[in-house]
């Protein structure tokens, strides 16, 4: 990834920790912009990185000029919505109709294959790239920050560490990032937990339930959260989490992992995967660090900015961050180039804040009454596909307003 170079060197005008969807964002929009960057890693790439990978439309615009053969496995163009694996509904993603330039059929990827071009492009805009550097702390100078990185062995390279110079500091480090503590930042999150596993599969044309153009969605098996099935080119992503239980921090409750885990057992054996295809896979565990109203995403100063799963741009109700960890990415890059990093916290609030607190409105009623809104709101015909633009933020949470609680006051009434 990238040319080899001893050690990151000299003084940096900006360091983006982290080497994810916004972390890459930010570090190619500064590079384009002129600065010099770095962009840490702690991990060997590719590696890992749990997420179910679906993508719409408005974040491949703002990829571009990513070819989509470099990291599209499948296309999905259909969802299959259930309760409790029954009930099951078949609906199409696009309108009747709708032209092939004009779909809305979802990009599936994997993640390390994914986040590997996306570091491509950061090196080719002139970012520098380590691999095997861990952020540690921070320490506040007259003319900017000194950062002190832990460096892994390898590649002929020993352990220690490195003290690294820079004007900015961008933290894309997930959930549990070092970042946002080193400056007080996010001390309280809100954590949903999902798990997920990866089931080797071949398709079988014969299969109209297991398909590479069919995602599955179950919304009754899990209490405050829903299952999936996505597809991609070699294996099955089977998950589920838990978003809105009662504990601020799902991992501090004792029995979360073992009914996300049931609701994924079910859910394989539900669609004919044999339970001896799942035996000794490794269920990835994937932090959610939810969007739990504006507060600051910068220090005081705007030395030190947060994006993504750092900044907790993850949508209340659908559990989705790829589209908003990328946005938050370019804004911040934007906000260091221009030299008004002070800027970035009411960037981000302006183009998210309306729409994630409509979302959160919504999650309370989905997530409290999910039977009735799986009946009266998902299984309405053109839902599957209103939830794509809701997704890609076509359409705003704020428009869907009195008619869709009319609908569902209705349905009540009728079930009453």
């Amino acid at each position: 990834m990238g040319a080899p170079m001893a050690e990151p060197g000299g003084r940096y005008d900006l360091v983006v920790v982290g080497a994810g969807p916004a972390g890459r964002m930010a570090a190619a929009t500064a590079a384009r912009a002129g600065l010099r960057v770095a962009l840490l890693e702690k991990l060997p790439l590719p590696r890992h990185k749990p997420c179910g990978g679906g993508m719409p439309v408005p974040v491949r615009q703002e990829l571009l000029p990513l070819a989509p053969e470099a990291v599209v496995d499948t296309r999905v163009r259909w969802m299959r919505h259930s309760w409790c694996f029954r009930e099951a509904l078949e609906a199409p993603v696009d309108p009747p109709g709708t032209p092939e330039p004009e779909s809305r059929g979802l990009w599936m990827v994997q993640r390390p294959r994914f986040d590997a071009a996306l570091v491509q492009q950061a090196v080719a805009a002139g970012a520098e790239l380590w691999q095997g550097h861990a952020f540690e702390s921070l320490e506040h100078g007259g003319a900017g920050l000194l950062l002190r990185v832990r460096r892994r062995p390898g590649a002929g390279r020993s352990a220690g560490w490195l003290q690294i110079s820079t004007r900015q500091l961008i933290g894309a480090d997930g959930a549990a990032g070092a970042v946002a503590r080193s400056v007080g930042l996010r001390l309280r999150p809100r954590i949903a937990l999902a798990l997920e596993l990866e089931v080797p599969h071949r398709w079988d044309p014969a299969d109209r339930l297991l398909r590479p153009d069919l995602l599955h969605l179950d919304y009754g098996v899990l209490r405050c959260g829903y299952a999936w099935v996505f597809p991609k080119a070699d294996h099955l992503n089977i998950g589920a989490g838990l978003f809105h239980a009662r504990h601020h921090d799902v991992r501090r409750d004792p029995g979360a992992r073992h009914r996300i885990r049931a609701a994924i057992d079910g859910y394989a054996a539900a669609l004919g995967v044999d339970q001896q295809r799942l035996a000794g896979l490794r269920a990835h565990a994937h932090p959610l660090p939810f969007w739990d109203g504006p507060e600051p995403l910068q220090s005081p100063d705007g030395r030190v900015l947060l994006v993504g799963d750092a900044a907790g741009l993850i949508n209340p109700l659908f559990g989705d961050g790829l589209f908003h960890a990328i946005r938050s990415g370019r804004l911040a890059g934007e906000a260091v180039a221009s030299g008004e990093p002070c800027s970035y916290t009411g960037r981000v609030h302006d183009l998210m804040a309306d729409e994630f607190e409509a979302a959160r409105r919504w999650a309370r009623l989905f997530y409290g009454l999910p039977g009735l809104v799986y009946r009266y709101g998902i299984r309405r015909p053109g839902a599957t596909a209103t939830a794509v633009r809701l997704l890609g933020g076509e359409v705003p949470f704020r428009g869907l307003g009195r008619r869709a609680l009319r609908r569902l006051a209705t349905g009540w009434m009728r079930a009453a």
